[in-house]
C-alpha cells in the first residue's frame, strides 16, 4: 500500500509541476514552444475587425495588425508562425485575454484605468473620439454649441459616450440602441436625427451598411472624448507588452494605418484626432 501511494504521490506532484511550468510561461516563450499566435477578432469592430462579406476571412485594421505581430514574431524567433484567430464580443473580449484563450486583441478597446486592474494594453495605436453621426441635410439641426433640446439621439448604453455626452446634453431626446448597426439604420430611416458614439466606428459602419460616407457628416470636426485604442494584452508579462509595442511604434504599421485611413484613397476616409 506505502508503495502504490508513493507512486501516485510523485505522479501527481509531477502533473502538478508541469502545470505550475506551463502557468509560469511567458507568451513569447509558448508561441516559440507551439509556432502559434492566437488572436481575437470581433464581427463588430468595422473597420478594425470584421468579415469579408466576398472572401468570408477576418479583415480589418486591427487585424491586419495582428498578422503584422505575427510576421514579426516569425522573424524574432526565426521559424514559421501561424495565427489562429478567435471569434471576440464586446463582453468576452477582456475575459478571453485574461484567461489566456487568445494572446492579443486589437479590436478598438479604449484604454481606462478600470480596465488595466484587470488586463494590460500596448501602446495606443489609434485615437478616436465621441462624434455625432448625421445626415449631410440634417447639420444644421445638430448645434452643439447649443443644448440640443427634443433632438433624436440614438446611443448605446453603458459605454464611455453614455456616461460622459449625455451628462453634457441632457435635454436631448436619447434613444438607446443595442448596437451601431441598430442606431445607423435609424438615422437612416428618418427615426433619430444622429447618432453618437466614437467616430471611428460610426464610418466603418455606414460603410459596412453600403452608404456613401459623402452623404453623413461627423460632429463636431474634433471628437468631444479622446479614445485611445490599444491591444489588450495579459497582466504581468512586460516581455510580450515590449514586443507588441514595438510592432505598433514601427513604420510597417504607420504604413498599415496610413493604407486604411487615408483621406483621398481609402474605404474608411477618417480623419484622426489633431490631424490638420
Amino acid at each position: 500500500m506505502s508503495k502504490n501511494f508513493c507512486f501516485i504521490f510523485l505522479g501527481l506532484l509531477l502533473i502538478n509541476n508541469l502545470h505550475l511550468s506551463v502557468l509560469a510561461e511567458t507568451v513569447l516563450q509558448r508561441i516559440a514552444r507551439t509556432g502559434e499566435l492566437k488572436a481575437a477578432a470581433r464581427k463588430d469592430a468595422t473597420p478594425f475587425s470584421y468579415i469579408d462579406e466576398k472572401t468570408g476571412q477576418w479583415t480589418g485594421y486591427g487585424v491586419e495588425l495582428m498578422r503584422l505581430v505575427q510576421r514579426r514574431l516569425a522573424q524574432e524567433l526565426g521559424k514559421p508562425i501561424t495565427i489562429t484567430f478567435i471569434e471576440a464580443t464586446t463582453n468576452n473580449r477582456f475575459q478571453q485575454v485574461e484567461q489566456g484563450q487568445v494572446d492579443l486583441s486589437c479590436n478598438a478597446a479604449t484604454i481606462t484605468e478600470e480596465r488595466l486592474e484587470k488586463v494590460n494594453f500596448s501602446t495606443p495605436y489609434f485615437m478616436t473620439g465621441a462624434q455625432f453621426l448625421t445626415k449631410r441635410e440634417n447639420v444644421d439641426k445638430i448645434d452643439i454649441n447649443n443644448t440640443l433640446a427634443a433632438v433624436a439621439i440614438a446611443y448605446i448604453p453603458h459605454t464611455t459616450t453614455d456616461s460622459i455626452i449625455r451628462y453634457i446634453y441632457p435635454l436631448a431626446n436619447w434613444q438607446a440602441v443595442s448596437d451601431r448597426s441598430e442606431a445607423v439604420a435609424k438615422l437612416q430611416r428618418g427615426e433619430v436625427n444622429a447618432v453618437v458614439s466614437d467616430g471611428i466606428l460610426l464610418l466603418g459602419e455606414i460603410v459596412k451598411q453600403g452608404h456613401d460616407p459623402r452623404q453623413f457628416v461627423l460632429l463636431p470636426r474634433q471628437p468631444i472624448t479622446t479614445e485611445l485604442y490599444g491591444c489588450i494584452l495579459p497582466k504581468n508579462d512586460p516581455e510580450w507588452k515590449k514586443f507588441v509595442d514595438t510592432v505598433v511604434g514601427s513604420n510597417d504599421n504607420q504604413k498599415l494605418r496610413e493604407q486604411w485611413f487615408n483621406l483621398e484613397e481609402s474605404s474608411f476616409p477618417y480623419r484622426i484626432l489633431n490631424q490638420p
